[in-house]
């Protein structure tokens, strides 16, 4: 009997992706990726990012070394990326939150309460964010940089918004130099900070930061 076409055609063989070729940016979003990010920024905030290695961060992972570049191109894109993704993450949440209330205070608060929420949440992220912003070069720093001041921006509104309702008004020095103090307090709270110790007066916490600035435009 003479068999059909499709018995005669040889068995092709399946094709496999190249374990050197990096994703694309709008592939990269799923439990692989997430991973690797959580485990680099781990890494960098132990070893600092110059210390740290492709190859400790895919052992952190539990993913061998050659599937790794499957996800990256190289060690600084895994920086930026874990950059970019706090820097969205803060600028939406606080977006979402400051514009539930019109009140100048409870917005400032709520800026206040996101950044630190989000800081206890993901302390290596933000050792990172706060230790590593030199060490990106060329689009990857440019991006990051255009982040951050939106996010600074979006702070420095918030609290002009506040002086205003309370008729003490800040220059265009004053608004930054306030800016950059209020932020100096958030970012380094990592340094001091312990969980099994800090975590119950969270609440606290954030109202002290309030109070920090709050005082600081009140004696204006």
């Amino acid at each position: 009997m003479r068999k059909s076409n499709v018995e005669e055609l040889p068995k092709r063989a399946p094709r496999l992706k190249s374990p050197a070729r990096a994703m694309a940016p709008d592939e990269r979003y799923d439990a692989n990726i997430d991973l690797i990010l959580r485990s680099a920024a781990a890494v960098f905030a132990e070893k600092s990012f110059g210390l740290a290695s492709i190859r400790d961060i895919a052992a952190r992972a539990r993913i061998s070394f050659p599937r790794i570049y499957y996800y990256l191109r190289n060690k600084e894109e895994l920086l930026y990326l874990i950059s970019r993704r706090a820097f969205e993450q803060l600028l939406a949440t606080a977006e979402r939150k400051i514009n539930e209330t019109a009140d100048p205070e409870a917005r400032l608060r709520a800026f206040i309460s996101n950044h630190l929420e989000y800081h206890m949440s993901n302390i290596a992220e933000m050792k990172v964010l706060v230790r590593e912003a030199d060490s990106l070069t060329g689009k990857y720093a440019a991006d990051i940089a255009r982040l951050k001041r939106d996010y600074s921006r979006l702070c420095r509104r918030i609290l002009e918004q506040y002086a205003a309702a309370r008729d003490a008004n800040l220059d265009r020095e004053q608004s930054r130099i306030m800016t950059s103090l209020l932020f100096g307090a958030m970012n380094w709270f990592y340094t001091w900070y312990e969980p099994a110790r800090d975590y119950e007066q969270r609440g606290r916490i954030m109202d002290e930061c309030f109070r920090m600035v709050a005082g600081a435009i009140a004696n204006r």
